[in-house]
């Protein structure tokens, strides 16, 4: 049976998610194929990749809780982790866990095992979720490196929706607690779902479930000299607010907006237009997209075209792109309809 290094980390965000792009290029320059869980301390309020801040967080709410705030690595929306969330990560070579999209089904049925062990029925639901009766209990991402692979998902062993609706940023108080009901009905978690464990016998039974799932021998490790350097050097970036605010800016002035929820993602669309030309356009979103930085390439490609031109450009872009559960013409429509309004 092939082995992975099982390691558990419990820091800030910044040391975690720069373990994250440390591992998987450690993986890549030949390391051990890893398996890491890992808890937040303090909580933070992480957005994903494609998202701005100012669009999906009360910062100054975040800030009065004492937690913080971070950017991931990877797409999808965002989430709080905390004490009472468990996070995964796996790092392998795409011959051993399959692409990203696959890498993610692989990543869920280690979430599933291991509620099996617990007594709870779970089940994937496309494109990245793991759910018990229709309610989500872990959200999967992944992003690669050529041929090498990282998935990381979380399980909620208890979780507190008043804090999630609170650090929302929400177009409308009135909106709370509307969607305060459907979040507790769309979320859930262990300690909801069953009689309360406590992380120890969480993360015990996890490692079991990841075993299964991955059919492989988790040996605990620790990091190499290496990974410790890369990690320390890249919290710099990961606690920056050059890196956490300003990698997603939300345009300013006369800004014409459009979003739509699509399987693959709630994608906005931010553009400033002039006559029939697009002078600026901001794509944001809980999506994923490989490579990550290519909404960048289809924003370069759209500033400066012609509105008759939308439907060419993000064709021409899609045929060197993979967007998990977004059409062309979906991406198409909902940009045309930011730059008609």
């Amino acid at each position: 049976m092939d082995s992975f290094r099982f390691l558990i980390e419990r820091n800030s965000q910044a040391k975690i998610l720069a373990g994250e792009e440390a591992l998987l290029e450690s993986v890549a320059s030949g390391g051990e194929s890893t398996l890491r869980f890992v808890i937040f301390d303090p909580t933070a309020v992480l957005v994903g990749y494609h998202q701005a801040v100012e669009q999906e967080v009360n910062v100054e709410e975040v800030k009065r809780r004492g937690w913080e705030i971070g950017r991931r690595p990877t797409g999808g929306g965002t989430i709080i982790m905390g004490p009472f969330q468990l996070g995964w990560e796996i790092y392998a070579e795409s011959s051993i866990i399959g692409n990203p999209e696959e890498a993610i089904r692989k990543g869920a049925e280690g979430v599933i095992i291991t509620l099996k062990k617990l007594g709870l029925n779970a089940n994937f639901r496309p494109k990245n979720d793991v759910e018990i009766n229709g309610r989500k209990i872990s959200g999967i991402g992944a992003f690669s490196i050529g041929k090498y692979v990282s998935v990381t998902g979380t399980i909620l062993l208890d979780f507190n929706v008043d804090d999630m609706i609170s650090t929302l940023k929400l177009s409308s108080e009135k909106l709370k607690d509307k969607i305060a009901k459907d979040y507790k009905e769309r979320v859930t978690w262990i300690n909801r779902e069953r009689s309360p464990i406590d992380m120890e016998e969480l993360i015990s039974t996890a490692k079991e479930g990841f075993e299964e799932a991955l059919k492989v021998k988790l040996i605990d490790g620790k990091y190499t000299d290496k990974e410790i350097e890369d990690i320390n050097t890249l919290s710099l970036k990961y606690s920056s607010p050059e890196w956490i605010f300003n990698t997603r800016i939300p345009l300013k002035g006369d800004i014409k907006y459009a979003e739509e929820k699509f399987p693959g993602g709630l994608v906005k669309v931010q553009a400033k237009v002039q006559g029939k030309v697009i002078e600026a356009i901001l794509i944001t979103g809980d999506f994923f997209v490989e490579p990550k930085r290519a909404i960048y390439d289809l924003e370069a490609r759209l500033k400066w075209s012609l509105v008759d031109d939308i439907e060419k450009e993000v064709r021409d872009w899609y045929s060197q792109v993979k967007i998990i559960g977004i059409k062309p013409e979906d991406l198409i429509k909902v940009i045309k309809e930011a730059v008609s309004k």
